[in-house]
Parts: C-alpha cells; sequence; structure tokens
C-alpha cells in the first residue's frame, strides 16, 4: 500500500486542526504510549503500514513525560517522516525509564514526605 502522500502532513478537514495533547505523570508515559501504540496499529490497517501517528494531527504536545512521547512520535527521520512508531515507546520507556526516572533515596526512608 502506498504511504502517506505529505511528509508529516496531517490532512487538512476545512477549519478543523487536529491536536494531540498527552500529559506527564513520569513512568505513567508508557500508558498513552499503549494507547498510541493500539491506535496506531488500527490506522495502519486502513492507510498502510507506513502510517504513523503524526500523519494524524496538525499539532501534537505533552508534558513532561508526555513532551518525551511527543517527541519520539514527530521526530524525523532523513526522509522527513516520524522516527519511530508508537509501538517503540513501550520499550523505550521500559529500556531507559531507571535513567530518566532515577530512584530517589531519602536519609530518614521511614519518614513519609509531604
Amino acid at each position: 500500500m502506498e504511504g502517506p502522500k505529505s511528509p508529516l502532513q496531517p490532512p487538512t478537514y476545512g477549519n478543523l486542526i487536529t491536536i494531540l495533547s498527552i500529559n506527564g505523570g513520569g513512568i505513567r508515559g508508557i500508558i498513552p504510549g499503549t494507547i498510541l501504540s493500539f491506535l496506531e496499529c488500527e490506522l495502519q490497517k486502513v492507510d498502510g503500514e507506513d502510517a504513523r501517528i503524526a500523519d494524524y494531527f496538525n499539532v501534537i504536545a505533552g508534558t513532561s513525560t508526555g513532551g518525551l512521547v511527543t517527541a519520539m512520535l514527530t521526530a524525523p527521520n532523513e526522509k522527513n517522516r516520524p522516527l519511530f512508531a508508537a509501538k517503540d515507546i513501550k520499550d523505550f520507556y521500559l529500556d531507559n525509564s531507571p535513567k530518566i526516572f532515577p530512584q530517589v533515596s531519602y536519609p530518614f526512608p521511614h519518614v513519609k514526605r509531604r
């Protein structure tokens, strides 16, 4: 199947602007990653295996860990197509979460912080 015609440019529907906003939340970024992976898989059934989430939104933004997911979905490769598929997000988090979200040790581990 032929891929999307214009790399990283979502379709236009009149005055409609499509926005994907991804919340932060540390390692919980794996949750929107999993949902977006499912959505991308379903879109690929309709538009072909080269379809990516970035092909369907005018704006993709995120806060904190949502920004990491956003970067993965929109960073272009040498052909100006998304470098990563949504299915890559889960493995990225599993492989890199200890470096990105290190466990903080406190001098008094039994005292709860407010």
